[in-house]
C-alpha cells in the first residue's frame, strides 16, 4: 500500500497535469482565434494590421531597454492622477456621443425603470416575463431612478437618462481602478501602473460607458469577483480566506441575475480551487463557503425581483423563452434574428417553445454538412465574435444620435466622416491585446507545471475567456459580448507582455 507521502505526491502530480493540461488547452485555442481574428482585422483595416507588426517591433525594442521607466516614480499616485483626468473626459465624451432613442434592450429597461419609478407600475410585463435575465438589472435601476427622483423631485425620464450615463460611467471607471489593484496583487505598482494605463487607453470602454446596462454592470462584477479570488488566494491561510471567498460567492451571485456569462468565472474558480495544493479539509471548506455564499446571496436576487416584479408562474410559462431560442437563433447566421423571436412567441407556453425550438435546431443541423458546419462553427461565429475591433460599439452609437454632427460623432458611428480614423486606432489596440493574450498562453505553456497561487488569478482568467470562446460557439454571438470581459483580455495581455519582457532580459543576461 502507499504511504501517505507518495499519495500526496500523487496529488500534487495530478493538479499539476490538469493545470498544464488547461493552458494548454487555451494556448491552441488563443492560437486559432488570433488567426481568424486577424483574418477579419486585415479586411476592415488593412493599414492597421501593417502597422501592427512595426508597434510589436517598438515594443520588442523597448523591452530590450536596461531601463524601462524612473524607478523614482510614484506609480500609484500617478495612476489616480491620470484616472482623474480620464474619468473626467470619460464622462463628457459618454454625454457627447449619446443616443436619442431607446433601442433594443438597454432602452427598453431604462424606459421601463423610468416609467415605474413616476408611476409605481410596469406596463410591460411581458418583455420582463420573456427576458428574465433582465428582472435584477431593471429592479437596480429602478431603486437608482427612486434615489434621483428623491434628490431631484422634477426628474422625467430624459433626465433618468442622463443620470443613467453617469452611473454607466461610474461602473466603468469603478472596473478600470479595481483592475489597477488586482494588478498590483499580482505584479506590483509599477507594472499594474501599465496595466492601468493600458485600460485606459482602451476606446470600446469609453463608447460602451453611456450603456448603463448588464453588460456595464457584468463587468465591474466580473472585476469584483476577480479581486475577492485574488485576494483570497494571494492571503495569507486564515479567517481572511475564508471572508474573501464568502464576498466572491455573494458577488458572483450577483453576477449570475445580471449577467449569467459572468458566471464562467465562478466555474472557473472552482476549479482552480480543486488545483490548490492545500489539506482536501481547506479545499472543500472553502467551497462550502462559496456556495453557500452564492445560494444564500441568489435567494436575496431571487426576493428582490420578486418583490419588484411580482409576476405568477402561469404568466412566465405563457411568455418566458427557453434557453433552447438562443441555440436555435445562434444556427441562423450566428446573431439575432427578428425572425426567430417572432417564431418563439407563436408558442403560447415554456414547454411548447422548447419543443418547437428543438425541432428547429435538429432541421438547421440537418441543413449544413459537415463541411458546413465546421466553417459556420469554427469560422463564421468566431469571426462574428472576435473580429470587430470596436467590440460593435460603432455600430450602436449610430442609432440614432443625439446630435449626428457631433464632431465625436463623426469618428465614433459607423458612418462617420472619420470613422476610419478610429478603426484604426481600435484596429491596433485590439491587435496588441491580441498578441499579449497570445504571448501569455505561449509563456505559460513553457513554465515549469508547478501551479503556484500567484499564477491561479491569471490561470482562472483564461480559463473564462477560454469558456465564453466555447460558449459563443454554441449561442447566439456578438462582439458585443466581449465587453464584460475586456478587464480579462487587458491582464492576459498584460502578462503576456510582462512575460515576454521577463525572457528577453533572461536571454539578454545569458
Amino acid at each position: 500500500m502507499m504511504n501517505s507521502k507518495s499519495t500526496e505526491m500523487m496529488k500534487k502530480t495530478c493538479k499539476d497535469h490538469f493545470f498544464k493540461a488547461g493552458q494548454w488547452f487555451w494556448f491552441v485555442f488563443v492560437y486559432g482565434i488570433a488567426l481568424i481574428a486577424f483574418s477579419s482585422l486585415v479586411q476592415k483595416s488593412f493599414f492597421a494590421m501593417l502597422l501592427l507588426p512595426i508597434v510589436v517591433y517598438g515594443i520588442y525594442h523597448f523591452f530590450m531597454r536596461e531601463r524601462i521607466a524612473l524607478k523614482e516614480i510614484n506609480y500609484k499616485i500617478v495612476f489616480y492622477v491620470v484616472s482623474i483626468v480620464f474619468a473626467v473626459f470619460m464622462f463628457f465624451v459618454a454625454y457627447s456621443v449619446r443616443v436619442q432613442i431607446f433601442s433594443w434592450d438597454w432602452g427598453k429597461v431604462i424606459r421601463s425603470a423610468s416609467e415605474y419609478t413616476l408611476t409605481d407600475k410596469l406596463t410591460d410585463t411581458t418583455y420582463f416575463a420573456r427576458y428574465p435575465n433582465n428582472q435584477f438589472w431593471y429592479c437596480i435601476l429602478t431603486f437608482f431612478f427612486r434615489m434621483v427622483h428623491f434628490i431631484w423631485p422634477e426628474t422625467g425620464i430624459n433626465e433618468f437618462y442622463l443620470a443613467s450615463i453617469a452611473l454607466g460611467c461610474v461602473m466603468t471607471v469603478a472596473s478600470i481602478v479595481l483592475l489597477h489593484h488586482i494588478a498590483v496583487l499580482i505584479w506590483n505598482e509599477k507594472k499594474a501602473f501599465f496595466v492601468g494605463l493600458m485600460t485606459w487607453f482602451c476606446m470600446p470602454l469609453w463608447l460602451w460607458a453611456m450603456y448603463a446596462y448588464t453588460d456595464i454592470a457584468g463587468m465591474l462584477l466580473l472585476v469584483v469577483m476577480l479581486y475577492c479570488y485574488t485576494k483570497a488566494v494571494l492571503s495569507e491561510p486564515g479567517w481572511k480566506v475564508f471572508c474573501w471567498l464568502c464576498l466572491f460567492g455573494v458577488a458572483a451571485s450577483a453576477a449570475f441575475s445580471v449577467k449569467v456569462t459572468v458566471f464562467i468565472l465562478f466555474i472557473a474558480v472552482f476549479a482552480c480551487l480543486l488545483l490548490q495544493k492545500k489539506s482536501w479539509k481547506k479545499i472543500i471548506a472553502g467551497i462550502v463557503i462559496v456556495a453557500i455564499s452564492f445560494g444564500v446571496g441568489h435567494e436575496l436576487c431571487n426576493y428582490v425581483k420578486s418583490s419588484v416584479i411580482p409576476l405568477e408562474e402561469s404568466y412566465c410559462d405563457a411568455y418566458e423563452f427557453p434557453l433552447t431560442h438562443w441555440i436555435m437563433m445562434a444556427l441562423g447566421y450566428g446573431g439575432y434574428q427578428q425572425e426567430d423571436v417572432d417564431f418563439t412567441i407563436s408558442f403560447n407556453s415554456y414547454e411548447k417553445k422548447k419543443e418547437a425550438n428543438i425541432k428547429e435546431i435538429k432541421k438547421r443541423l440537418k441543413a449544413r454538412s459537415f463541411h458546413e458546419s465546421f466553417k459556420f462553427f469554427g469560422y463564421d461565429k468566431q469571426v462574428r465574435t472576435w473580429g470587430d475591433a470596436t467590440l460593435a460599439s460603432c455600430v450602436y452609437l449610430a442609432e440614432g444620435p443625439q446630435e449626428p454632427d457631433n464632431i465625436l460623432k463623426q469618428f465614433v458611428t459607423l458612418k462617420g466622416s472619420k470613422y476610419w480614423i478610429a478603426l484604426l486606432y481600435m484596429t491596433l489596440y485590439y491587435g496588441l491585446i491580441l498578441v499579449g493574450m497570445f504571448l501569455s498562453a505561449r509563456f505559460a505553456v513553457k513554465r515549469k507545471s508547478d501551479a503556484k497561487a500567484v499564477d491561479m488569478p491569471i490561470f482562472a482568467s483564461s480559463i473564462t475567456m477560454l469558456g465564453i470562446a466555447l460558449f459563443q460557439t454554441i449561442w447566439e454571438c456578438n462582439s458585443r459580448y466581449l465587453v464584460v470581459f475586456i478587464p480579462i483580455m487587458i491582464l492576459l495581455a498584460a502578462d503576456g507582455f510582462f512575460a515576454w519582457r521577463d525572457y528577453l532580459r533572461e536571454e539578454r543576461i545569458k
